[in-house]
């Protein structure tokens, strides 16, 4: 992990070292340190974003997190993201025509189970953080004009006016299920206790058509590539003391790939616009049992596994949706969008140690600041 950590500070003075004599009259080097950039933010559906996020949640439940034993097959649930890019640097070139910036994303996800009224166990919570996540954006000298070529519509239309990469040499994420949540697994025997899920990736994003902080009408997309460095552990670890051995297999794919699309309108009613967003991404079923609630449960009894059905699936097609309306007060800085979608997710359970469970519903309504 230190060498890691090494390398990729090496990697960034690098590029600092590059960057400093490529100085244009309208931004030096110096005047970009801790400059917010333009480029390169989340999508709504994106499932590793730094948006904050607020969200009630009718989600699949399980036998593996129903601490109160409601067993249903769905529940109400809350989940808080809080995120942040830090901004390192960021620098316009060339009068604006292409940009480089340096930040450090950073993030936490809160699971809570707020309806079990005794004690509204946390179920999980996952940390993620980079170091650094280099971004370059090239803006072309006009726009393609594909669909509906009045550069002023609202609604509908399609242009092409940049494309961008992003390149994160180091992303860490450790997720940790809640202490009430443990410790009743522990009590009930479950072979599985806790799952260390723990990771150290590389990620490199094509973006083609960033929003770059315009209020315009616009269609952007994204493809991406995660890439594990541990081979050995994959994307988890197991810990004696805390599951039976023989009842975990080891990680069998090492990358995450994903596809992620947003329509944003143009701007109407002085500052409201229309979002829609998706992502696909294809994940590992973690290599281990799992179990349902209600009429779903066909997989766990008398707090044992008896069947998995999915055993031999190692890929998992994974679906989220955002749709909804945001407000945009047209400034460069935190909480400058403030929006209010809802979420409708299928696939892999994408939370820590519950991504053995192939088939997870989630739906909800959140607000998020941008």
């Amino acid at each position: 992990m230190q060498n890691k950590i090494k390398k990729t500070a090496a990697l960034t003075l690098l590029l600092v070292i590059i960057l400093l004599p490529v100085q244009g009259s309208e931004n030096t080097f110096w005047s970009g340190l801790g400059r917010m950039s333009s480029f390169g933010k989340p999508f709504w559906a994106d499932m590793h974003s730094t948006i904050i996020r607020a969200e009630l949640a009718y989600a699949t439940n399980s036998p593996d997190y129903d601490w109160g034993e409601f067993n249903t097959s769905y529940r109400y649930y809350t989940f808080t993201n809080l995120g942040v890019d830090i901004p390192l640097w960021s620098g316009d070139y060339g009068g604006g025509k292409y940009s480089f910036s340096l930040t450090m994303p950073f993030m936490v996800e809160l699971w809570l189970d707020r309806f079990e009224w005794i004690t509204s166990p946390v179920i999980n919570t996952s940390y993620r953080f980079g170091l650094f996540e280099a971004g370059f954006i090239y803006r072309l000298d006009s726009p393609v004009k594909l669909i509906n070529k009045n550069e002023e519509a609202r609604f509908f239309g399609f242009n092409l006016y940049n494309w961008a990469f992003r390149l994160s040499l180091l992303e860490h994420e450790s997720t940790h299920i809640g202490d009430e949540l443990a410790i009743k697994r522990k009590d009930l025997d479950f072979p599985i206790t806790r799952i260390d899920v723990l990771s150290n990736n590389a990620e490199l994003v094509f973006i083609l058509n960033d929003p770059d902080n315009k209020p315009r009408l616009n269609h952007g997309l994204k493809l991406g590539i995660s890439f594990n460095y541990n081979f050995k552990n994959g994307w988890f670890r197991v810990i004696e003391s805390e599951a039976q051995l023989d009842a975990v297999g080891p990680s069998r794919f090492p990358f995450e790939l994903y596809a992620q699309y947003q329509y944003q309108s143009g701007l109407f009613l002085n500052g409201f616009q229309l979002i829609a967003s998706a992502e696909y991404r294809l994940r590992e079923r973690y290599n281990y049992s799992f179990s349902y609630s209600g009429e779903m449960n066909e997989f766990l009894q008398n707090n044992r596994y008896i069947l998995d059905k999915y055993e031999n699936q190692v890929l998992v097609n994974c679906f989220n949706f955002f749709m909804g309306i945001r407000y945009d007060t047209q400034k460069q800085n935190y909480f400058s969008k403030i929006g209010l979608g809802a979420r409708a997710y299928f696939g892999l359970n994408p939370y820590g140690q519950f991504r053995s469970m192939p088939h997870f519903r989630q739906f909800g309504l959140a607000i998020l600041f941008e």
